[in-house]
């Protein structure tokens, strides 16, 4: 934020805050940058103009400051207090350490995805103040703040009138000519629906480049275009653009306010979807330059697109022709959705589209112009790079999105080979890989090396240290873990992989207590990001505390409803709670969104307690494949061996499948020495190979280091009964049952059949 020195007679002090620099000027006031002395913080102080202070506004600037301040949202700006003297009203806020958005875009190149990003933060922010009965009424570029960590904050609500007051600050129409709507260009009464079409101008501007009436420095005439004009067809000015994107701007700048979406949370969570889709496959959109690039335009400056068939039809909201193809949306998603697949954020749009009705038809592109032209033929920018392969790792696993992370990374070595963040970001996508589908212990040594190499070339930058805290997560060295994630936070607060990568190493130590509140924190900071939620469903499910789990899973598939991890987790969750109908549902529903090793994992334990052993190894056999899951996952071949042993015929199959589970497991307690899961699981593989000796020893721990842990009690009561050790195994199975482990699963173990004869128990 721009900072000027203070003037002769400009204020000093006021209250208990210094003046420190003059940081901008509007039409209200004068905003400054001062010090808290009693909270040692920056803060920025707003003076209303001294010819706005009269005494009939003085009560409802008082009123409607203590409705602000009640805003509390990661993307408005906060109120922090409300000053008040014979000569001045003042509001205190946050200081955000950055540029409005006008500036931003003005001196950086933003790619298309970053800008829907900075639409889905504004829309949420905004979705909160209509909440509260607040309307904006001045809602642009220019009070839209973009701090350094690239998150957009709303600002200027210092003129928004309640909808509890008929009045307003001022005797004349409020707000920007070029950002208002028809109704309040008109000065009708005005309801959140009329921001709606501010976003919409503003949005259109971010995706298109231009002002959606037309770029002209008289002010009546533009308001004119505004009340009277159709809009300009977004393909005009970027022909590539979603057809999803066009639809939705098409209703924020309708005319009649009842055309206008009714929920501002919906264009949230439209503009997030339509972020979803920009970020899986971002090289096929074109755009990532300060101004859009627009198609090849003729003496007329109309732009010329390739001639196509088909009926042609009006536009009620655009001023253009556009043609309807009878392409269907699922065929034309291809070409936006890498590997052809459809995400649910896509489906869920296109069905929304398909029921509701469209406004108007739009024209798909035509099948032989390919949107990824551009990416081969725009100049190399290692900032465009960086994004790319940061915004990939956030989505680590969509398949794809780390082929993309390790491109975008290795392009930018390949032009300044020292450059510390895309080595660190490697050892990111290296660490992802290793805990993912493709775990194998390449894949760790590579992050591990790359980790190192990055510290080398530059111990200071944030992403570095959380890449070496990754690292040592995994191997179980949780102590240098936090300290590098504390690094990386005291570097950069904000950091998204520096929050995700302590709560994982706090679960990972098995310090809850602290995961759950961190991950807690987490998703206040980070409302969009799910990652937390699957963190707090996790430490819950080793907590055997399922309702809680349920309820954090189902938010994470609320919050990104193709991430198939929710919905392996989210099955287990509803099983422990005997919910199998449901339970099975979820499963359907995650594989039909893509195959994965957790979810044929979780589908061959549900076959498994159904008595269906055939089904279920035939399940656990896709999920050791190497096309559909992952062969490099000790338990996937665990489950395989304990339902190909009752199946006839195939009991040396069972037995290889059990010393594959054991070689890879093997070495990961090496690392992992008091992980009791692994060492649980460990005893119960031995038992089932007959090596008693290596079992009991493995037992003895398992139960000194967990004894409130109810799954280590099930494993090692079943390992007691396969080793003929029945006193030893009822106890440990009661204790199980009490710590609430599910009494059918036991029931359902046939190996525990005799034992539950014999015994009564159970």
């Amino acid at each position: 934020m721009t900072q000027s020195p203070l003037q002769l007679g400009e204020l000093t002090q006021l209250g208990h805050y210094t003046i420190l620099s003059s940081i901008g000027r509007g039409g209200m006031g004068l905003v400054y940058l001062a010090r808290d002395s009693r909270l040692d913080r920056q803060v920025a102080i707003k003076c209303l103009r001294t010819e706005l202070i009269e005494p009939h506004y003085r009560e409802r600037f008082k009123r409607e400051a203590l409705l602000l301040a009640k805003l509390n949202h990661p993307h408005i700006v906060q109120i922090y207090d409300y000053l008040e003297t014979n000569e001045q009203l003042a509001l205190v806020m946050e200081f955000v350490d950055g540029q409005n958005l006008q500036q931003h875009l003005r001196e950086h190149i933003v790619s298309l995805a970053q800008r829907m990003k900075w639409l889905a933060q504004i829309a949420q922010g905004l979705a909160v103040a209509h909440d509260a009965g607040i309307i904006h009424r001045d809602l642009k570029a220019e009070n839209i703040l973009i701090n350094k960590h690239k998150l957009a904050k709303i600002t200027d609500l210092g003129i928004a009138k309640s909808q509890d007051f008929s009045g307003t600050l001022t005797d004349h129409v409020t707000g920007s000519y070029g950002s208002m709507s028809p109704e309040q260009a008109m000065g009708e009464e005005l309801d959140y629906r009329s921001d709606l079409f501010s976003f919409g101008i503003l949005a259109y501007q971010l995706l298109c480049g231009a002002h959606p009436f037309g770029d002209t420095e008289n002010k009546l005439q533009l308001m004119q275009r505004i009340i009277s004009h159709p809009a300009i067809s977004p393909l005009k000015k970027n022909p590539d653009l979603l057809p999803e994107a066009v639809e939705l701007l098409g209703q924020l700048l309708s005319k009649d306010p009842d055309n206008r979406p009714d929920n501002t949370h919906w264009v949230a969570a439209q503009c997030e979807k339509l972020y979803q889709i920009m970020a899986v496959n971002p090289e096929n959109l074109t755009n990532s330059t300060q101004i859009l690039p627009h198609s090849q335009t003729d003496h007329s400056g109309v732009h010329k697109r390739k001639k196509n068939s088909g009926r042609v039809q009006e536009h009620s909201t655009f001023d253009t022709r556009i043609a309807k193809k009878s392409m269907p949306l699922s065929q034309r998603a291809k070409i936006y959705i890498r590997n052809n697949t459809i995400t649910l954020a896509f489906i869920g749009i296109t069905v929304a589209m398909l029921s509701g009705g469209l406004i108007w038809k739009l024209q798909p592109p035509e099948e032989n112009e390919a949107l990824t032209e551009n990416s081969t033929n725009e100049p190399y920018s290692q900032a465009r790079e960086f994004n790319k392969g940061i915004e990939a790792l956030k989505l680590f696993d969509r398949p794809g999105s780390l082929d993309t992370a390790e491109k975008s990374f290795n392009t930018i070595l390949s032009h300044t080979p020292k450059n510390a963040a895309a080595v660190a970001g490697l050892s990111l996508a290296y660490s992802y890989r290793y805990i993912t589908d493709n775990e194998d212990p390449i894949w760790l040594q590579k992050a591990d090396a790359s980790a190192q190499q990055a510290l080398k070339l530059n111990p200071q930058l944030a992403l570095v240290n959380v890449a070496l805290g990754r690292v040592f997560t995994i191997q179980a060295e949780h102590d240098k873990a936090f300290a590098a994630f504390a690094q990386a936070l005291t570097l950069e607060p904000t950091n998204i992989f520096a929050w995700r990568g302590k709560v994982a190493a706090l679960r990972s130590a098995q310090r809850y207590d602290d995961a759950i509140q961190l991950a807690q924190q987490g998703l206040e900071k980070f409302p969009q990001e799910r990652f937390f939620a699957d963190e707090l469903g996790t430490v819950y499910m080793d907590q055997n505390n399922y309702p809680k789990a349920e309820k954090a899973f189902r938010l994470s598939i609320q919050l990104q409803p193709d991430a198939v991890y929710s919905y392996a987790s989210l099955y287990l969750a509803l099983e422990s709670q005997n919910q199998p109908d449901e339970a099975m549902q979820i499963l359907q529903q995650g594989l039909q969104i893509r195959s994965s090793a957790g979810l044929h994992s979780n589908l061959g334990l549900a076959l498994f307690v159904r008595g269906d052993y055939v089904g279920a190894a035939a399940a656990f056999e896709d999920a050791t494949s190497p096309s559909k899951g992952n062969p490099a996952n000790y338990l996937y071949w665990a489950n395989l061996a304990d339902a190909l042993r009752w199946i006839p015929g195939r009991e040396a199959e069972a037995q290889k499948a059990y010393q594959k589970a054991v070689e890879l497991l093997t070495p990961l307690l090496a690392r992992r020495k008091d992980d009791v899961t692994l060492m649980s699981r460990l005893a119960l593989y031995s038992a089932r190979l007959d090596d008693g000796t290596r079992a009991e020893p493995l037992l003895l721990r398992v139960i000194a280091l967990a004894p409130n842990n109810a799954y280590a009690h099930f494993r090692a009561g079943l390992t007691y009964e396969l080793l003929g050790k029945r006193d030893a195994a009822i106890a440990a199975l009661t204790k199980a049952v009490e710590l609430g482990f599910p009494l059918k699963l036991i029931q359902a173990e046939p190996d525990l059949l005799v034992l539950r004869r014999t015994s009564g128990a159970f």
